[in-house]
């Protein structure tokens, strides 16, 4: 692709083409800033990509999928694939806006993640309309064909998408709050499982559901779902496994490994040793 060809630029015009990459989770296509014309429009046409548009000033209308959306600064609306679309600025106040438009195998998912839905294509920006903006100039900067320039295009599209999601998680409550999660309860178990196992001498149980965006009663649920204890419980045993574990195969003291266990009182450790395993973290290095 010549370079005269994906990049155009003029006193209201800014505008960059990628091309088109089959089978990635996320790729941009294109993005752009304009300060529209009084009554621009665009359309009827339908198109296959998702087309993010950020309105910075001014006004204008939406009509897709047999609906009208009047818009104006701080909302977003999304062009959507195979959707016929028509949309035309304001004679008086036209829009001044950004976007970005991307495709990919995981696109879908994430803008539902974001709010945006077929039936939902219109959100409010719920931040400064103008911190999407910043990505999208970050992304025209980098217009020249170059590998760096394509990673940099790359990582100001998932950092777009990163504020898109985070914006609608802070208008919808916190992942505490919400009913449901993003990912299936065996990812986040084995992904709490991977975090014990790094940490298990310094975490507590609201470490772990802090670690994984979820609450505290949604870790504990999952745990008992599918490990049939409790995270308290498999924390506890895990340390303990590790302890004895180090008494049978080194010469760390009991005080040592005591500490590596999470336990500063090596009687407390000691104790609690001695009701899982009938024997003292020293009668058991003996014995084994």
């Amino acid at each position: 692709m010549d370079i005269t060809e994906n990049y155009r630029i003029d006193a209201n015009f800014r505008h960059f083409r990628n091309e088109i990459k089959d089978n990635e989770e996320l790729y941009l296509v294109e993005c752009g800033i304009e300060r529209c014309r009084p009554g621009k429009s665009f359309g009827p046409v339908t198109r296959r990509e998702y087309h993010v548009h950020i309105i910075l000033d001014g006004k204008g209308v939406l009509e897709m999928g047999g609906v009208s959306y009047s818009l104006g600064r701080g909302q977003i609306f999304t062009l959507m694939p195979e959707i016929e679309h028509f949309y035309y600025a304001d004679d008086e106040q036209p829009w001044h806006y950004a976007w970005f438009t991307f495709a990919g195998t995981r696109a879908a998912y994430f803008m539902e993640k974001a709010g945006i839905t077929e039936s939902h294509p219109v959100r409010e920006t719920y931040v400064e309309p103008e911190q999407f903006l910043m990505f999208i100039e970050k992304m025209l900067s980098r217009h020249q064909l170059t590998v760096a320039n394509e990673l940099g295009r790359t990582s100001q599209l998932y950092e777009a998408m990163v504020l898109l999601v985070d914006s609608w998680n802070q208008k919808t409550g916190s992942p505490e709050k919400k009913a449901s999660y993003d990912y299936s309860a065996d990812v986040y178990v084995n992904s709490a499982v991977e975090y014990i196992h790094g940490h298990y001498s310094t975490i507590r149980v609201n470490d772990i559901a802090s670690y994984l965006g979820i609450s505290r009663y949604y870790l504990s649920h999952i745990f008992k779902e599918k490990l049939h204890v409790s995270p308290q419980e498999y924390l506890l045993n895990y340390r303990l496994e590790r302890s004895a574990m180090l008494l049978r195969t080194t010469a760390l003291s009991v005080q040592e490994i005591s500490e590596k266990a999470g336990y500063e009182n090596p009687l407390t450790f000691s104790k609690i040793f001695k009701n899982a395993y009938g024997l003292s973290p020293k009668n058991y290095r003996a014995k084994f």
